[in-house]
């Protein structure tokens, strides 16, 4: 298995067929992009369905499998946010076109946001915008109490309350625990981001939901870590409104990115 199908399982080949030169950053006027980063415990699956809805409006959503799961198993796992996003840039450059957007739910957002900034620092094309869900602002405390240390009790309870997880792995006591030391190595990951005053000179849209640990009065925060525009769309439900409002959640999101499209034209 190549390095394009572990990181981007289901875009591999088109990205491949696009790409001829792939060591140069290149502009397509066409369509655009849309990097997503997968919550704690989760792969690039959890946007699969998205893939193929999104092709009539000229958007490619490109979600990413991180290291130590799906394509990417029988890679270590990143110790640290820094490392998970050195490893990601290794390879995005092969892979970017302009314009693209970078997306990411919970974990994800974290990821997302650092992927945004570090880009910035090193001089990249930066993407048109950061769209972020479910997640508390960088500098702001945690809303949620799990954590690494917490108990898989603890955590069990958590992720139900969250919902999410099928009941095929709760009720499945080897999958659970294959499940718990992900969700605990992401938890590691995701506890690594310091704060250190980044702020992003590009747009942020966060999405929120109203039964969210990271509700709306939280989320608000990220509009204190951009120079640019700040935009915040509540939705009805709890921690995974990005599955379970399914047609009603992607359509919002498509919208804001075809909204974005124009407005570079």
């Amino acid at each position: 298995m190549d390095i394009l199908q572990k990181w981007f399982p289901f875009n591999h080949r088109k990205i491949r067929e696009e790409n001829e030169n792939n060591n140069a950053f290149h502009s397509s006027e066409e369509r655009i992009q849309v990097f997503c980063f997968p919550s704690a415990g989760s792969g690039a699956s959890l946007y699969r369905a998205w893939c193929n809805t999104a092709n009539n409006r000229d958007i490619d959503f490109i979600p990413v499998e991180i290291p130590g799961r799906g394509n990417h198993i029988t890679s270590p796992a990143a110790a640290s946010i820094d490392e998970l996003v050195d490893a990601f840039l290794s390879i995005f450059p092969k892979v970017v076109r302009s314009p693209y957007i970078i997306y990411g739910h919970s974990f994800g957002a974290a990821v997302a946001f650092q992927v945004a900034y570090t880009l910035q620092e090193r001089g990249f094309q930066l993407p048109e915008k950061l769209i972020v869900a479910g997640r508390h602002a960088p500098h702001m405390k945690d809303p949620n109490p799990m954590s690494s240390a917490s108990t898989d009790a603890d955590i069990i309870e958590e992720i139900k309350k969250m919902g999410g997880t099928p009941d095929a792995i709760l009720n499945h006591p080897e999958m659970l625990q294959f499940t718990l030391s992900q969700l605990r190595g992401d938890l590691r990951t995701h506890e690594s981001l310091r704060y250190t005053g980044q702020k992003l000179q590009i747009p942020i849209e966060a999405h929120c939901a109203t039964q969210d640990d990271a509700n709306k009065e939280i989320v608000e925060y990220w509009k204190e870590v951009t120079a640019d525009e700040f935009q915040i769309k509540e939705f009805e439900g709890h921690h995974f409104f990005i599955q379970a409002l399914g047609d009603l959640y992607l359509n919002s999101l498509l919208d804001t990115i075809t909204q974005t499209k124009k407005s570079l034209s």
